[in-house]
């Protein structure tokens, strides 16, 4: 039997996502498959290691969820990378579950200001 050790609530959410290494800024484009105000898990196509510090960029926009440029942008730090099988010939993209350590919500209006 499992148990479950989350203590927040996570959210099924497919959001556009871009990832920067905090260490060399390497970028790399992904969407969200779960969040949470303390967690998140993704898929991108570059792996990265366990440990590593990461800034995030999730676009609220493209899934209605608000005005037009309205993202999160979060700190956070990589616990668990879980490589994923190739469908046909493709390269698969990576699963990384992070644990999220600051985040702000900009909206548009702040953008423009």
């Amino acid at each position: 039997m499992t148990t479950e050790r989350r203590n927040f609530h996570r959210y099924d959410l497919s959001l556009p996502l871009t990832v920067r290494r905090a260490d060399t800024g390497q970028a790399s484009e992904g969407h969200t498959r779960d969040i949470s105000s303390r967690g998140i898990y993704f898929l991108v196509e570059q792996e990265l290691p366990s440990g590593c510090r990461i800034d995030l960029t999730v676009s609220l926009a493209r899934a209605g969820m608000g005005e037009p440029g309205s993202f999160v942008a979060a700190r956070g730090r990589v616990v668990r990378v879980e490589p994923r099988m190739p469908r046909n010939g493709e390269q698969a993209p990576v699963g990384v579950a992070a644990v999220i350590e600051s985040y702000d919500i900009i909206r548009s209006a702040q953008i423009a200001s």
